[in-house]
């Protein structure tokens, strides 16, 4: 991977973990007033849309009934799996202790990209996996008893993290055959013959007490938070390792917790500042693993 490329890869993973950064804080607060899945219907609609206007344009919208039924299954995991998981759980405890607790993701994917053979144990990885969560940790302890969390709230979360760790590893396996624009549209479009049905259930009556800060707030998740950070993901993935795509999930506490800081006047205290630190740290170390297990280039094919 030449220069070019690399900062092409890691600017999409820092975009798509500041991005994911606030959107913990848009959910939040729309959950408030929005049912949860007319919120995931709506935030999932839009990212399919543009998605699909885009493969559309680029003439890569079609493929074959293998890769159709291989991408359902995937979508299954994500976005149904851990959105439902996720959302729900941010609805019963804070932001950034949702954000903090998507940070195990790492971990998980290491176990299971090395026992399916797609990783090597390197001490590098390991080292650096275990820093992060250290200071993820440090963030933890930085705050017993705060108001707003809760036990249900953080095992729904680590459902999610589950079902995005299993994800992951698989995605590799699905990148040799499609690409990232198609990978993302189909996640999204097969998310809506869940969502959708189960929306329509819950009613139509929360239209009536949107605002425009709520509406900006779902176009953020559809559009950047859903479409723009999930493609940039992707985009990643198909040139390193799936655990260096991960790892990287740690930097979304930090941003979380940047923006409760500074948005909602949350203290930041001295173990929050070690945490964020040996956080950084951890990922750094990560990302400078060169011995990756990378999946070939996708076939440039029309449809």
């Amino acid at each position: 991977m030449d220069w070019r490329t690399s900062i092409r890869v890691y600017g999409a993973l820092l975009f798509a973990m500041l991005v994911w950064g606030f959107s913990f804080l848009a959910v939040k607060d729309a959950v408030a007033t929005i049912p949860v899945l007319s919120l995931l219907f709506v935030r999932f609609a839009i990212a399919t849309l543009l998605l699909g206007l885009a493969a559309l344009v680029r003439r890569r919208i079609f493929l074959p009934k293998r890769d159709l039924l291989a991408l359902a299954g995937l979508a299954l995991l994500s976005p149904v799996g851990y959105f439902l998981f996720e959302t729900y759980g941010v609805s019963l405890t804070q932001a950034s202790h949702a954000s903090i607790l998507i940070a195990v993701i790492p971990i998980v994917v290491y176990l299971i990209a090395f026992v399916r053979k797609q990783e090597a144990a390197t001490w590098r990885k390991t080292v650096g996996i275990s820093l992060a969560f250290a200071g993820v940790l440090a963030i933890v302890l930085s705050a017993p008893g705060e108001r707003g969390a809760s036990l249900v709230g953080d095992l729904l979360v680590l459902g999610a993290v589950l079902c995005a760790a299993t994800r992951t590893t698989l995605i590799k396996d699905a990148l040799r055959r499609v690409t990232p624009l198609q990978l993302t549209f189909y996640q999204f479009l097969f998310s809506l013959l869940v969502f959708g049905p189960l929306a329509g259930a819950t009613g139509f009556s929360w239209v009536s007490r949107m605002t425009a800060t709520l509406w900006g707030e779902v176009l953020f998740l559809g559009a950047v938070c859903s479409a723009g950070a999930f493609l940039a993901m992707h985009y990643a993935l198909a040139h390193i390792s799936a655990t260096s795509v991960a790892v990287s999930a740690n930097v979304v506490p930090i941003v979380t917790l940047l923006a409760e800081v500074l948005l909602l006047g949350v203290s930041m205290t001295p173990l929050k500042v070690l945490g964020a630190l040996l956080t950084i740290l951890g990922v750094v170390l990560t990302q400078l693993q060169t011995t990756q297990l990378e999946p070939p280039r996708v076939a440039q094919r029309g449809g």
